[in-house]
């Protein structure tokens, strides 16, 4: 495989983790990291013995292709200037924050024959992919994406940020359109919604209840499968899969339990999760979701091919988003009340007096002073 040229445009906390990435990857060469900040220039310089540089369009005409890891709402500008000069994209997710300028982006790429791969890295966790080979078909999903307030992805809301992992899943594993969404989601800290949930619906008869919060008092990561051969629960955060399997005997109704006498109703009671319905536990030796992530990309440029996540299911995955924060802004908490509609829905009686913490407090003080 030819080695690629390659930039990062953005040099966050993803895009330091792209950068060591690629940096060591023997089928691209790394040829900058593009960001306008001089501390994380000095940062990548130290830390990679890379070039940086402030603009990426100082850099188009000596890449193959490029990672995009800057805030979401810059997305598709970048994406439009490197499409339109050929360039192979690997987009962060989400693809960008407006399902217009996605699916602009999505015909761009085609026009341009150029291979553009969205972020979507839990299609190449190893966990997922175990499960989905016990459950047959998948009929139920539920998943659940939690974590303290971090301040990152603020220009965002959860949504964007964590539900969209599971919002592609259920895509990839319905693979039917969604016919219809009910969701609700909430503000605590930030601007945007902070704790969402939604249940979808999809064409092929497939349901998926999502919750997402980043407000939460634990991190959780998980996805339980129903399918028409059996169970799977996986945790994400542990790379552990709890998987029960249907016997024909179950699958078929070829007894009906509610018929059974004491003695056999006494027997599925003690033996149900040992004999009958038994779980397995097994754990999934974890890998590198991203380096698996470049891996694919960049065979999928030498190769001429379609990559794992293409730019076209990741306008998919942002159009069901926007579904999604409609239901939201259009949910009314109190329905004679239409200051109680949508996420920054504010509650006329103030349920706590306790003051701000000085801690908060002091700082916001001293810079007020110093201003």
């Amino acid at each position: 495989m030819k080695r690629l040229r390659v930039a990062v445009i953005g040099g966050g906390h993803l895009g330091r983790i792209h950068s060591r990435l690629l940096k060591n990857n023997r089928n691209a060469r790394l040829v900058a990291v593009c960001d306008p900040q001089p501390l994380i220039q000095q940062q990548a310089i130290a830390e990679l013995d890379v070039r940086a540089v402030s603009d990426y369009q100082k850099v188009i005409d000596e890449i193959d292709a490029a990672v995009i890891a800057t805030p979401s709402a810059s997305h598709a500008a970048i994406a439009f200037d490197l499409l339109d000069a050929g360039k192979h994209l690997l987009i962060e997710k989400p693809v960008t924050v407006c399902a217009a300028d996605a699916r602009e982006i999505a015909e761009r790429a085609a026009q341009k024959e150029v291979c553009v791969q969205v972020g979507h890295v839990e299609r190449f966790n190893s966990a997922i992919h175990e499960a989905i080979r016990h459950v047959g078909k998948p009929r139920y999903i539920e998943a659940t994406r939690a974590s303290g307030f971090t301040f990152r992805s603020t220009d965002i809301g959860v949504v964007h940020d964590l539900m969209i992992h599971d919002i592609d899943l259920a895509q990839f594993l319905f693979d039917s359109p969604a016919m219809q969404v009910y969701a609700t989601g909430v503000c605590v800290l930030g601007h945007n919604e902070d704790i969402a949930e939604a249940r979808i619906e999809f064409g092929c008869g497939g349901v998926a209840n999502l919750r997402a919060s980043r407000c939460s008092f634990k991190n959780e990561r998980t996805l339980r499968i129903f399918g028409t051969q059996g169970f799977a629960a996986v945790d994400l955060a542990t790379h552990t899969v709890s998987v029960v399997q249907l016997p024909a005997w179950i699958q078929q109704r070829e007894v009906d339990v509610l018929e059974l006498n004491a003695t056999q109703q006494a027997y599925v009671r003690e033996n149900l999760f040992t004999d009958i319905l038994p779980q397995t536990t097994i754990k999934v030796t974890p890998q590198n979701a991203i380096e698996a992530e470049h891996q694919d990309w960049l065979a999928a440029i030498s190769e001429g091919r379609s990559p794992t996540v293409t730019a076209d299911q990741g306008a998919r995955n942002v159009e069901l988003v926007e579904k999604v924060l409609e239901q939201i802004a259009d949910h009314n908490w109190a329905r004679n009340d239409r200051n109680m509609t949508g996420p920054l829905a504010t509650p006329s009686d103030v349920a706590s007096d306790r003051p701000i913490p000085d801690a908060i407090m002091s700082p916001l003080s001293q810079t007020r002073k110093a201003a």
